[in-house]
């Protein structure tokens, strides 16, 4: 059995960048976006440069330490302890990979991704198989515990992305079913173009305007067209998570009421993988759709600030992110004037001003740490122009950014 032990603190700086590159990383899966120019931009900002790329290929890989729980159950925080030792055998094995991305799950630490861009040449053959065996020997040399490991399927372009994931997870829950001596790969002949981003599109507003009828429509021409006896299972079980992730990220873009319900779609990928059958994944995803469309509903049509309120929480998880009022109305389905009323009603300002007092907090975070430079940290808050993020900062704390950490230092 390994030791448990606490492991050494990351130095500040290093560790928040870090921070906000994994939080990024999974918002690529969980978000609703318009566009991934967006995303791009972004990336770039958190030295993300080789993910947005126009022609980038990339696919993902998990994986699940495996403890049993008659070894942890005397002790509740050793499954927390053995994640954390976990997590940090993981982030120290793709460090020493030049553009491997680890990221974790925040609802289960025993858990672990990692985006894998490709890269051309022989050197760098079969480079997802070898990491993933260097990664594996680490934890049974330090950990001396199972792990179920997976890889998804390359897609070519950012706008495919959920499409990548959602393969891994077919993958990984594949391997959990399997008894494996090694690690697995996506199924052959997975439809990778499902969905595309129109189809996403469409069946975004069939969910957002509740039509429910619409859906189960769709969900039985998923589920039961074409001869689905002769369609394998990894491929329906392909499309039931990649519909998920769908309702996921719905579900978490009107949240507003304390439910958590994206929190709870997030997890459900477990629950479809517990199917045995089309017409058992077809009866979870039509449970899981009516209780996202009842939350769109009752967000729509209750008092103003309950749509404000979901916009406010959208932009708090994405203030990094370049999002005007006129994308920020079209993502929710508003007016533009509709949308600026409401949120300055609920909120006492206005969205761009909202949006600027979230990243000059979280300035005010960074300048704590003495090694981040001022215009690394202002394309980190999401300014690519170091004088507009110097005015702003001056306007909401009164000093400069380098007049605040100076004082922070002497109080040190």
């Amino acid at each position: 059995m390994f030791e448990i032990r606490q492991v050494e603190e990351e130095q500040q700086g290093s560790g928040q960048v870090r921070q906000l590159q994994e939080s990024f990383l999974q918002q690529m899966v969980k978000e609703d976006w318009l566009s991934m120019e967006p995303v791009r931009t972004r990336l770039r900002q958190l030295k993300l440069t080789a993910l947005a790329g126009e022609g980038l290929k990339l696919r993902y890989a998990a994986i699940e330490l495996k403890v049993r729980s008659e070894l942890l159950a005397s002790k509740p925080k050793d499954r927390l302890l053995a994640g954390t030792l976990f997590q940090k055998v993981c982030r120290e094995t793709a460090g020493g990979w030049k553009h491997i991305y680890p990221f974790g799950d925040e609802s289960d630490p025993l858990r672990m991704y990692f985006l894998i861009p490709s890269k051309e040449g022989v050197e760098h053959a079969n480079r997802t198989g070898r990491f993933i065996e260097e990664l594996l020997q680490k934890l049974k040399d330090i950990m001396e515990l199972d792990c179920s490991v997976a890889a998804g399927l390359e897609v070519k372009g950012l706008k495919r992305v959920k499409n990548a994931f959602a393969s891994c997870l077919c993958a990984l829950h594949r391997t959990n079913r399997i008894a494996a001596e090694s690690w697995k790969e996506a199924g052959p002949g997975m439809v990778m173009s499902w969905l595309s981003p129109e189809d996403e599109r469409r069946l975004s507003q069939m969910i957002e305007h509740a039509d429910s009828a619409a859906y189960e429509r769709e969900l039985r021409y998923i589920f039961e067209g074409d001869e689905p006896e002769h369609t394998p299972f990894h491929i329906t079980m392909y499309k039931a998570m990649r519909l998920l992730l769908l309702l996921t990220a719905i579900a978490r873009k009107f949240e507003c009421s304390g439910t958590a319900l994206g929190k709870f779609m997030w997890n459900s990928h477990k629950t479809l993988a517990a199917c045995a059958s089309p017409q058992e994944l077809k009866q979870q995803l039509h449970e899981l759709g009516l209780l996202v469309m009842e939350e769109v509903t009752l967000v729509r049509k209750s008092r103003r600030s309950a749509l404000a309120e979901a916009v406010r929480r959208y932009m708090e998880r994405n203030y990094g992110c370049e999002l005007p009022l006129c994308a920020a109305a079209q993502l929710f389905g508003l007016e533009e004037h509709n949308l600026s009323r409401q949120f300055k009603q609920h909120v006492g300002i206005p969205l761009a001003d909202y949006v600027a007092k979230i990243r000059m907090a979280k300035a005010e975070q960074l300048l704590q740490a003495d090694d981040l430079k001022l215009p690394e940290l202002a394309l980190l808050v999401g300014y690519s122009s170091m004088s507009h993020f110097v005015s702003t900062f001056k306007k909401f704390s009164g000093k400069s950014p380098k007049e605040y950490r100076d004082r922070i230092q002497r109080t040190r």
